[in-house]
Order: structure tokens, then C-alpha cells, then sequence
């Protein structure tokens, strides 16, 4: 099932350069899309509708993700005219994800592809192809998550046709999407240290982090959106928990109040001025 001329496992879906994407689409009348909001699955959304693909979004909401991730979602998929589908997934029940080891990314990708797949059963798409963007410059070494496409047969479109970030980024720019120029945001997740145990407390203290403060700031510039408004702790940072002590559950959003703290604000000072944001390699995130 597996290739193994890409280490560590790369599956068929993801063979980089194996099919041209408008190839792809014409043979596929019909695709489902696991969709973050992120440039790589907004474009993959968007140029499988041009192409006549009749394509559906679908979004596994989570605690993991920010309310501004899935705020860009329902915009992106609101300007093609598209329907996006929201599950929302208690991940903190997951145990096996919430002990945070060091396979976690692989553990979360496959319960959120997995969730995806039930629901494409549920609304009669049984059979249908499952998409991700994953690329050709993403590096299956890095990304645990490349084991769980292998395993549940996800296809990554993008990665066949060989097309890299900038090439996603300059064909986005093509069709217009407000998505071309977004960075890579991973979840909070990423941001809790291996090993700790992932609840809605760690989530807070990793939505609050500098790190994650000033990735706000360049997330909102390149969308065009307000930098006033970038960091709001009783809005912009929320999380699908009944709690702020580590309580499980997806009923609403419940927002984690409280002041910014004083790391925090001078990540925000500091990425204001154009430093500090985004440095560093892309980690495991948003598609």
C-alpha cells in the first residue's frame, strides 16, 4: 500500500509529481475536501469548483484551532459560493491525542480524517474521494501526519501535481483568493511541550504564548485585518470547551477571558514592528 521511495511512509495519494492537477480533476466529477482555511486547501477548493468539480468543504472543528482559523474558512468558501461543512469533534476526549507523544500530529490527522470520512457516509458521499493540500514542498520527515493520509487513502492533489507553497501561493493570487499571501498557522496543539498532557488550560497558556500572539498579528496583515483587533482575550482567543480547567466537551464556544499577559504583550509590541513573527520552519498544522 505503501511507497517507501520518500521517507518515512508516503502513500500513493501523496507520490509528488505523479499527476497533473487539471488531470486529476477530470477524472474526479466529485471530491470532498478537508478543509482548514489555510492557502493550501482554500486553493484546492477553489480550483477544483473552476473546474466543474462538484466540490464540498468540510471542516473538523476543534479546541485545537483558533476562532480566526475557521472565521477564514467560512469567509473563503463564502466568496466561491461554495457550502462548508462544520463537525464539530470533542478531540479532548481523545486520550490517546491528549497524551501528547511524540506521534501526536499523527494521532490527531487520522481522528480528523477519520471524523470526515464517518460524516461523507452520513450525507450518502460514501465512496467518494477525500482531499487535503498537502504539497510537494512539505516534507513527509516532518509531518507524522503523511502516515495517517497513507492509511485512510487520502489524496493529495496539490503534492501529485507537484506543486510547492509558492506555486500555491501564485496560482491563489491568480484567482483572486485572500488566502494567498496567509502563513502557515499551526494548531495550538504544536505549542503545548511533548509530553504534557493537552487540556483547556494548556491550550489557554499556548493561545497566549508570544509565539502565538505574534503569528496573530502577521496572520491578520497579510488578510487585511484590522491590527487593532488582532488579540482580543475574551474573543479573538476561544476555545470548544465546557471550561477553562480542562474540562472536555464541544458544547459552544466558551472564551478564555482574562488579561494579556506581559510576555505576551510585547510579543505583540514586538511583531507590530515587524519583527519576531513567524520565524522558524513550518510545523504540523493547517492545510
Amino acid at each position: 500500500m505503501f511507497e517507501q521511495d520518500e521517507a518515512p511512509l508516503v502513500g500513493p495519494g501523496q507520490k509528488a509529481g505523479a499527476e497533473a492537477l487539471d488531470a486529476f480533476f477530470a477524472r474526479t466529477p466529485r471530491l470532498a475536501v478537508a478543509f482548514s482555511g489555510g492557502c493550501d486547501s482554500s486553493y484546492l477548493v477553489a480550483a477544483a469548483r473552476q473546474a466543474g468539480v462538484d466540490v464540498r468543504a468540510y471542516l473538523v472543528r476543534t479546541a485545537f484551532q483558533l476562532p480566526c482559523e475557521i472565521a477564514d474558512a467560512e469567509r473563503l468558501v463564502s466568496e466561491l459560493g461554495l457550502e462548508l461543512v462544520i463537525i464539530d469533534a470533542d478531540v479532548l476526549a481523545e486520550d490517546a491525542i491528549c497524551a501528547n507523544p511524540s506521534d501526536r500530529c499523527y494521532r490527531c490527522k487520522r481522528f480528523i480524517f477519520s471524523t470526515i470520512l464517518e460524516r461523507l457516509e452520513e450525507d450518502g458521499f460514501a465512496g467518494t474521494p477525500l482531499a487535503d493540500g498537502t504539497n510537494a514542498t512539505d516534507d513527509p520527515a516532518r509531518r507524522p501526519g503523511f502516515r495517517a493520509l497513507a492509511e485512510l487513502d487520502v489524496v493529495s492533489p496539490l503534492r501529485r501535481a507537484g506543486l510547492g507553497k509558492d506555486d500555491v501561493r501564485s496560482a491563489s493570487r491568480g484567482l483572486g483568493l485572500f488566502t494567498a499571501g496567509k502563513p502557515s498557522f499551526s494548531c495550538l496543539a504544536v505549542h503545548v511541550p511533548e509530553g504534557e498532557r493537552i487540556t483547556a488550560a494548556s491550550l489557554k497558556a499556548a493561545a497566549r504564548s508570544p509565539e502565538v500572539v505574534s503569528r496573530l498579528v502577521t496572520r491578520n496583515a497579510a488578510i487585511g485585518v484590522d491590527l487593532d483587533t488582532v488579540y482580543s482575550a475574551d474573543g479573538v482567543v476561544a476555545h470548544l470547551v465546557e471550561d477553562a480547567e480542562g474540562g472536555r466537551g464541544a458544547e459552544g464556544a466558551a472564551a478564555v477571558g482574562g488579561p494579556v499577559d506581559e510576555e505576551a504583550s510585547n510579543a505583540l509590541a514586538s511583531a507590530l514592528r515587524g519583527t519576531g513573527a513567524f520565524g522558524g520552519m513550518e510545523k504540523e498544522g493547517a492545510r
